[in-house]
């Protein structure tokens, strides 16, 4: 009866982390579009993770270049995610059906969270609109 109650209340607690990190990766990710509409390249690189400065890419050129493709970022909608800790490792990772001037995309957000605030280390975007 014990580990039951101990069950519960651990799913209880995850549930609510997650519907935390869920709002915050939200937010993060509507941060990000503001942004990148804005012009603000070298801001969204200066709020990321290592990883994304360092890997080989320079990632306030390459912002810059899927915003020229894109267009104007109109509007999102979460299709699916996944909060992962591992080895106190937190990430979350979430994908969006997006919309720009310019057509839609299908954009994949990985955030690490650091005293319980998402910080961006991956970022994937497939369009048709990048092929012209």
């Amino acid at each position: 009866m014990r580990f039951a109650i101990v069950l519960a209340a651990a799913v209880a607690l995850a549930g609510c982390s997650m519907g935390q990190d869920m709002s915050a990766t939200d937010s993060a990710v509507a941060d990000f579009h503001a942004k990148l509409n804005n012009g603000q390249f070298a801001a969204i690189a200066a709020a990321a993770g290592p990883e994304m400065k360092n890997g080989g890419v320079d990632f306030p050129v390459f912002i810059e270049k899927i915003h020229a493709k894109l267009g104007t970022f109109r509007s999102t909608a979460r299709q699916g995610f996944n909060d992962n800790i591992n080895n106190g490792d937190h990430t979350f990772t979430a994908s969006y059906a997006s919309v720009y001037s310019s057509g839609p995309a299908s954009e994949n957000f990985v955030y690490r969270f650091n005293s319980g605030k998402p910080v961006l280390i991956g970022y994937h975007v497939e369009s048709a609109a990048l092929l012209k």
